[in-house]
């Protein structure tokens, strides 16, 4: 069982085990509910939200009822400028393995490279496929090229 400790009205502490000791009572966890209670400490319940399409949880707000404390997620509409911020900041993710992808195989194209002139064009394909990522429409469903001599994994 879990606990949500309140003073003033406030919930102070919540989603929390009773304490042994608190307060100068030993055996705390004991109590009966109603001591808990005046003592401020109530059960505690979660309430998820249902979340739509097109919304976000934005907080969480508290009932106080009886002997048990509910908190509640708080949603809200999501903003076209979150939208936009939320793929801004995908494509810097792509664009961040992509150039790392990219570096890891630049040794792949020097001249002493262990590679036939056959497997040196597959690195150099790969490598185009990595530079034209950002081509396609949508950062969320990248579809990745394969390294020369792996097997797919996605």
């Amino acid at each position: 069982m879990k606990y949500a400790y309140v003073k003033d009205g406030t919930v102070k502490e919540k989603n929390i085990v009773l304490p042994v000791n608190w307060s100068n009572v030993s055996n705390f966890n004991l109590l009966d509910e109603e001591s808990l209670k005046n003592f401020g400490w109530y059960k505690y319940k979660f309430v998820n939200a249902n979340v739509p399409d097109g919304y976000k949880v934005v907080g969480s707000h508290y009932d106080i009822i009886e002997n048990e404390v509910i908190e509640y997620e708080d949603i809200d509409i999501i903003t076209e400028q979150e939208i936009l911020d939320s793929i801004n900041s995908m494509w810097v993710n792509v664009r961040s393995r992509r150039n790392i992808e990219l570096l890891e195989s630049d040794w792949t194209q020097v001249l002493d490279s262990p590679f036939t002139e056959e497997e040196k064009e597959e690195w150099q394909t790969y490598r185009q496929s990595l530079r034209d990522i950002t081509l396609q429409s949508d950062p969320f469903n990248i579809v990745w090229p394969i390294k020369p001599g792996t097997v797919n994994e996605q």
